[in-house]
C-alpha cells in the first residue's frame, strides 16, 4: 500500500507530504479498501468454472430468472415494479439479519462472481432467488383470486414449490454449507433442513400479508400516482416486516413443539404447510368469483417461462452433475476447538446449545469432505484463531437414482400445479389507475379579439 500511495499519489502532488501524513493517508486508504472489499468481493468466473462449474451455471440461471421477473414487472405496471423492489428490500433485510444475529448464523454461501457483506451473500441470492420464488408466486397465486387471508398462505406454498428442487440440488452441489450442530437445522431430508421450507413459506406469506394490509390502510385499491411515496412506504414495510412476522409464525408452532417437546422438524414443517394448504383449499372451494376460473389464454408469459427454465435446469443437473469433483473455496463454518459450545436463544425462552466451531475429525455433513485438499482437513494456523476461509470438497451420490426420482417427480408434480394456476384459473388482477382530467383553459384574450375582427370584416 505504501508503494502504491507513493507511486501514484504522493509523487504526483504539487506539494510535499511529510512521513507522518503519508502514514495517516496510507492507513485511511487501507481502511477504505478493506471496507469496499467487505461490501463486495469479486471472483474470476474462470476460477469458479474450473472448481465449481455447477455453481457458476446456477448463478447465471438465476440472473436470467431475475431478469424475466423484472421484465414481467416492468410490463405490468408501477405496482408490480414496486413489489419487485420490495422483495429486494426483503432479501437484503433477511440475509443481513441472518448473518448478524448469532442464533441464526448457520449457513455459508459459496463465493460467487460478486459476493456482498463480508463474502456472505452472492449477488444471485439478493437478485435472483427471492425474486424467482416470491415474486413469481406472488403474481401467479393472485390468479386464484383468493381472499387476503388465503392469498398469503398460497404465496408461501408457491415459494416452497419453486424452492424445493433448488434446495435439494443446491446443497448436494455445495452451493452453500450448513452449520453442523445447530438444533434449528439439525433435522434434514436429503441434507436440506426441514425448516428451510418452513422459512420460505412463512416469510413469503408474511411479505404478502403486510403488503396487502399496508396498501389497504395507506393507498387503497386504486393506484394513484400522487400517492407514490405512500406506495413506496408499503413495500418498505413489507420488505422489512416480513422477517419479524415470519419469525412469529415460527414461534407459534415450530419452537414450542420442537424446543419443549422435542417434536421432529419434519412433523412441524409438514403440519405447517398442511395448514397453509387447508386454508387455500377452503378459500378456493368457497370462491364465487367467476374470474377465478375464467382461464387465461395468454398464460405462458415471462413467469411461466422462468418456472419451466428452472425446473428443466435442475432436471438436467441431477443427470449430468459430478459433485465429487467440486471444490468450494471460501467461507464455511469456522474450524476450531471441538469442545466449545454456543448458546441458541429461542422465542419460547429456552436456551439450546450448538458447537461453536466445525470439528473436522467428527462431523455429520455427508455432502462434503476433504478428499480434494492436499494434506487432508485444514487446521487453524495459530492457536486461538479459528479458520474461516478454507476449501471443502463435494461427495458423490450415494444413490443417484434416488435424486433423479425426487427431482424429476417434484418438477413434474409442481409444474402441473403451476399450469393449473397459471392457465386454468384466471388472469392476473391489475388494480385500476386513477385518471385525472386535463383542465381546459380559456383562449387568450388577444385571440378572441382577433377572431371577432375577422367576423366583422
Amino acid at each position: 500500500m505504501d508503494y502504491l500511495m507513493d507511486r501514484y499519489i504522493f509523487d504526483n502532488l504539487p506539494f510535499d507530504v511529510g512521513p507522518e501524513e503519508r502514514k495517516i493517508w496510507g492507513q485511511r486508504a487501507l481502511h477504505a479498501i478493506q471496507w469496499f472489499d467487505w461490501i463486495c468481493k469479486y471472483q474470476e468466473p474462470s476460477k469458479i468454472y474450473e472448481n465449481h462449474t455447477s455453481f457458476l451455471f446456477g448463478e447465471i440461471l438465476f440472473f436470467i430468472l431475475a431478469a424475466l421477473t423484472f421484465m414481467h414487472a416492468w410490463r405490468s405496471g408501477t405496482r408490480f415494479v414496486l413489489v419487485w423492489f420490495g422483495i429486494l428490500i426483503h432479501a437484503l433485510n433477511v440475509e443481513n439479519l441472518c448473518y448478524w444475529i448469532p442464533d441464526m448464523d448457520n449457513f455459508w454461501q459459496a463465493q460467487g462472481i460478486l459476493t456482498f457483506f463480508g463474502a456472505r451473500a452472492p449477488l444471485y441470492i439478493l437478485v435472483g432467488i427471492y425474486h424467482m420464488f416470491d415474486y413469481t408466486s406472488f403474481v401467479l397465486m393472485s390468479r386464484l383470486h383468493l381472499p387476503w387471508w388465503a392469498y398469503g398462505p398460497a404465496v408461501g406454498l408457491g415459494a416452497v414449490m419453486l424452492d424445493m428442487p433448488y434446495d435439494i440440488m443446491g446443497i448436494k452441489l455445495v452451493w452453500w454449507t450448513w452449520h453442523d450442530t445447530d438444533p434449528n437445522i439439525f433435522d434434514r431430508m436429503n441434507w436440506v433442513p426441514w425448516n428451510s421450507y418452513y422459512f420460505h413459506a412463512s416469510f413469503a406469506c408474511s411479505f404478502t400479508w403486510i403488503l396487502m394490509y399496508s396498501r389497504y390502510k395507506l393507498v387503497g385499491k386504486e393506484y394513484d400516482w400522487k400517492k407514490l411515496p405512500a406506495e413506496i412506504l408499503c413495500v418498505v414495510f413489507a420488505g422489512t416486516g416480513a422477517f419479524w412476522l415470519g419469525t412469529i409464525q415460527f414461534a407459534l408452532l415450530y419452537h414450542p413443539l420442537h424446543d419443549i417437546f422435542n417434536v421432529h422438524s419434519e412433523y412441524t414443517t409438514i403440519a405447517f404447510l398442511s395448514i397453509y394448504a387447508l386454508v387455500v383449499i377452503f378459500a378456493d372451494r368457497q370462491n364465487k368469483k367467476s374470474e377465478a376460473r375464467a382461464g387465461n389464454k395468454y398464460w405462458f408469459d415471462e413467469l411461466a417461462a422462468a418456472i419451466a427454465i428452472e425446473y428443466l435446469f435442475f432436471m438436467i443437473a441431477v443427470l449430468i452433475s459430478d459433485p465429487a469433483n467440486i471444490v468450494s473455496d471460501g467461507l464455511h463454518q469456522p474450524i476450531g476447538p471441538c469442545n466449545e459450545t454456543q448458546k441458541v436463544q429461542t422465542p419460547t425462552g429456552l436456551v439450546l446449545q450448538k458447537k461453536k466451531y466445525f470439528c473436522v475429525d467428527n462431523f455429520d455433513e455427508k455432502y462434503i469432505d476433504f478428499h480434494c485438499v492436499p494434506g487432508g482437513p485444514p487446521q487453524p494456523q495459530e492457536p486461538g484463531m479459528p479458520l474461516e476461509w478454507y476449501a471443502v470438497c463435494g461427495t458423490d451420490y450415494e444413490n443417484r437414482a434416488e435424486y433423479i426420482f425426487i427431482i424429476w417427480f417434484i418438477c413434474f408434480l409442481f409444474g402441473s400445479i403451476w399450469y393449473q394456476i397459471a392457465a386454468r384459473s384466471g388472469e392476473t388482477p391489475k388494480d385500476s389507475v386513477k385518471q385525472y382530467k386535463r383542465r381546459v383553459t380559456d383562449a387568450p384574450v388577444e385571440k378572441k379579439v382577433s377572431s371577432k375582427k375577422q367576423k366583422t370584416q
